[in-house]
C-alpha cells in the first residue's frame, strides 16, 4: 500500500479484509453482512443508504487498486446481501436472515437475469449493481415466502 488512501480504500473494498480470504471471499463478505445485519441493521433501513454509498465507495477504491472486478473486491457482496436480509421478517429471526443470504448467494452466482445483464458492465456501478440486482430478487422470494409461511 502506497498511502493511507491505499489501506483505507482496500480495507473498504475487502469488507475490512475477508475478501483476502484463500476460497470464496464473496461468501465470506456476505456471511460479515447477514452478521453485522443481525446485530445491527434489523429495523433500521435508513442503514441501507450509507451501505451503498460505502459499497460504491469501495468499488471505486478496488478498481483503481487492483482493476477490473477483482474477486477480492467484495463490499459488493456485502451490500446485496444487506438488501437482501431487509426483506427477510422480524419474527423469523435468525432463520430469515440466513434464508436471505442463502437466496442471495444463489442468484449472486446463477447470474439470472437481469443480474447477468448488469454483471456485464464494465464500471465500478457494474461491479455493484449486479449484487444489489440479486439481492432484490432474494428479497422479493423472501417477502412472497413471507407472505405465504405462517410464521
Amino acid at each position: 500500500m502506497r498511502s493511507f488512501r491505499d489501506f483505507a480504500g482496500a480495507a473498504l473494498a475487502t469488507s475490512l479484509g475477508t475478501g483476502f480470504f484463500p476460497f470464496a471471499p464473496g461468501t465470506v463478505g456476505s456471511i460479515l453482512a447477514a452478521v453485522v445485519f443481525a446485530f445491527v441493521g434489523r429495523g433500521r433501513p435508513f442503514l441501507l443508504v450509507p451501505i451503498i454509498a460505502l459499497a460504491w465507495i469501495g468499488c471505486h477504491s478496488g478498481r483503481r487498486l487492483w482493476g477490473k472486478d477483482p474477486s477480492r473486491v467484495n463490499i459488493d457482496e456485502f451490500a446485496g446481501c444487506w438488501v437482501a436480509c431487509m426483506a427477510s421478517p422480524a419474527g423469523w429471526g435468525l432463520y430469515g436472515i440466513t434464508a436471505a443470504l442463502a437466496l442471495f448467494r444463489v442468484m449472486d452466482i446463477a447470474k439470472p437475469w437481469p443480474v447477468s445483464l448488469l454483471d456485464r458492465i464494465d464500471s465500478p456501478f457494474g461491479i455493484l449493481a449486479d449484487d444489489i440486482a440479486a439481492g432484490l430478487i432474494a428479497a422479493a422470494l423472501i417477502f412472497g415466502a413471507g407472505a405465504v409461511l405462517p410464521w
